[in-house]
């Protein structure tokens, strides 16, 4: 429980960014959209460029540009938009969007999924293809929801309608002293998400094989780019170099760098070689790939807006894109004691505790996160088997229906045998049999497996969900030193491995140091922008001033360690660890009686999060629902999670 006793609270709300008094005027003949809304202005949003593709008299294809934030952000996100109508028909055009999606921003009206549905054309639509030509010209009206609507704006004067391209691509790859040749491929480049693809077969005269490459910031112009083709825990880099526009003629060189170039010691850099220093005569050539016909993505570039807004969409937000939302935080709690559980299904993954000793004279409070120590003695359960989440939950799941049924009047022989079945069909021993007696029987298996749950959480032996990172209890325990005043930390030290890590927090940057044995002491100062410690946000939870419709939007900083090796280079063994800034919104979604208890309900979404302690890690969306009390200061009553995840405060 978090006391919160005499301390005060500062929160200051996020930084208020005037709306332009003109967003962007369109001029009278061009393309915009307009977002027409009951409660504000109307806004019209100029769209340079909207590709026609005609498809006969009956269909018409119109690529939008998506429109983001002035911080790259998205606002609308939307593809094609398509069009039809019977043959000879004098009836409007009426159509849908391939893919729509709006994100809420500062200062325009917001839009749900059902606002880009139902396109209708309006009078007087024009629609005229000549000469290799097209002409759209007209108003294309979307589906009116809550007094809000889109209409799109078209005047497309004699748009020359492109000739289709033939995408191919050839070449060889080199394998085993072998060259295959290049007899199918394909590349095409995505110039709005700056990425250029290929894939294809190859033929040899003893070995056939497929290929397919991806290089991420490619631009169109020629360059040098390192590719990561391996996992998470092991690297595989190549390094492609890029000749020729893809709007002509353009050639891909795939290179392998020797052995010696991969064994780095570096704690923060991901590539372990300098690509500037490359000289290319002294790397292997994978394959050369060749095109004189590149398929280039025709979606029109975007709209870039004067506005800001948080959809990081699960992505690390830069410092930039941190300023922008991070104001200073100033939490001065009692206590920054907590206690949760995260669950899997039934099974307790592991408990965290944060326990804290306050130094009056220096003005800090000095909190460990770790495991409950008082567990750490634990005697065996009489179940010593290594349980698994799937049996926890079958066995539970077994326990409801046998006792459901169960008449405790009658004969116990059938629940014994029920119970033993059950035990069996989930491969966990026990030594009871149906000679003894009922109360010893019950000891032995039902007791007996809750005790196994329990010793499962307190010593952290039960196998956790594959998802689950298995080496986060590596990270235990943990350090944090907290201004007694600000409630912003001050540091944070913790081990992995056999590697001591230490956070530094200071007013304009974060100074990180890292040292083990093999790759020695090394330090990297990053920017800090008033951010709190990621393992600050149970206690920041329950500091909030939440009320109806209230929203914040928090920066924490996290620091995440990874080993690291290259596949097939022995003796390429590191740790690699990444500054994190992520980004968390907090939304009071509902008030309501929960557990008998009144509560807010929270949706919470996190951007940027690694941190496997964080159950919103193994969230597609990064997103939980919380509960907590609505009585000062808030107590996490339970946090619910898509993936089977539960936490609860104990």
């Amino acid at each position: 429980m978090i006391l919160f006793l005499g301390s005060v609270l500062f929160f200051s709300q996020l930084r208020a960014q005037p709306c332009p008094e003109v967003l962007l005027q369109p001029t009278e003949a061009s393309n915009y959209l307009e977002i027409r809304a009951s409660d504000s202005e109307n806004i019209r949003i100029p769209i340079p460029e909207v590709r026609v593709f005609p498809g006969g008299k009956e269909r018409i294809y119109l690529l939008l540009p998506d429109i983001v934030t002035s911080l790259a952000t998205p606002i609308i996100q939307w593809n094609e938009l398509v069009l039809k109508k019977p043959l000879n028909s004098t009836a409007n055009w009426q159509g849908s969007l391939d893919r729509a999606a709006f994100f809420d921003t500062s200062c325009l009206p917001r839009l749900e999924a059902g606002n880009f549905g139902d396109a209708r054309s309006e009078d007087n639509f024009l629609y005229v293809t000549e000469n290799n030509r097209v002409t759209v010209k007209g108003t294309v009206s979307f589906a009116e929801m809550d007094g809000r609507q889109l209409l799109l704006h078209l005047d497309v004067a004699g748009q020359e309608i492109p000739s289709p391209l033939i995408n191919d691509l050839d070449g060889e790859l080199y394998v085993k002293n072998d060259s295959l040749t290049i007899t199918s491929g394909e590349i095409s480049y995505f110039p709005n998400e700056f990425r250029l693809v290929g894939a294809g077969f190859a033929e040899g005269k003893s070995l056939n094989q497929r290929f397919e490459f991806e290089v991420s910031g490619y631009t169109g112009l020629p360059g040098v780019f390192v590719v990561n083709e391996g996992t998470e825990g092991q690297d595989a880099f190549f390094i492609y170099r890029i000749a020729g526009e893809p709007d002509k003629e353009i050639t891909v060189k795939k290179y392998a760098p020797g052995a010696e170039m991969l064994a780095s010691d570096s704690f923060f850099d991901p590539i372990p070689f300098q690509v500037d220093a490359l000289d290319f005569d002294e790397l292997a050539l994978l394959g050369t790939y060749h095109s004189t016909a590149v398929l280039i993505d025709p979606k029109p570039v975007a709209i870039e807006l004067p506005l800001q807004n948080q959809a990081f969409k699960g992505i690390s937000p830069d410092i930039r894109q941190v300023k922008s939302f991070s104001e200073p935080l100033l939490l001065s709690p009692e206590t920054w004691e907590n206690d949760v559980t995260l669950f899997v299904e039934n099974l307790p993954v592991w408990n965290l505790q944060w326990n804290e000793q306050t130094d009056p004279e220096e003005g800090i409070k000095k909190i460990t996160l770790q495991r409950p120590t008082e567990e750490e003695n634990r005697e065996e359960p009489e179940i010593r088997q290594r349980l698994s989440y799937q049996q926890v939950e079958r066995i539970n799941e077994g326990f409801m229906e046998i006792f459901e049924t169960f008449d405790e009047t009658k004969d116990t022989l059938s629940l014994k045998t029920s119970i033993l079945a059950l035990f069996d069909e989930n491969k966990l021993a026990t030594t009871a049999t149906e000679a003894d007696s009922f109360e010893d029987f019950l000891v032995t298996t039902v007791s007996a497996f809750r005790e196994a749950e329990k010793y499962a959480l307190y010593t952290n032996s039960g196998e956790s969900v594959p998802a689950l990172d298995a080496n986060a209890i590596a990270l235990l325990p943990v350090a944090l030193q907290v201004d007694q005043e600000t409630g912003l930390p001050l540091s944070r030290s913790f081990s992995y491995k056999t590697t001591r890590m230490q956070i530094d927090y200071e007013s304009d940057s974060i100074l990180l140091t890292l040292t083990n044995e093999r790759q020695g002491t090394q330090r990297l100062t990053v920017p800090n922008a008033a951010l709190l410690d990621i393992y600050q946000f149970f206690g920041i939870l329950t500091q909030l001033p939440l009320a109806s419709k209230y929203q914040a939007n928090l920066g924490f900083f996290d620091l995440m360690p990874v080993e690291k090796s290259h596949f097939g280079v022995p003796g390429s063994e590191r740790v690699l660890a990444t500054p994190t800034y992520v980004h968390t919104r907090i939304r009071v979604v509902d008030e309501l009686t929960y557990q008998g208890t009144p509560a807010f309900k929270l949706d919470v979404q996190f951007n940027g999060l690694s941190n496997p302690f964080f159950a919103e890690s193994y969230e597609e969306d990064f997103t939980g629902t919380y509960y907590v009390t609505q009585s000062f200061p808030h107590t996490i009553i339970k946090a619910t999670f898509n993936q089977g995840l539960t936490l609860q405060s104990e």
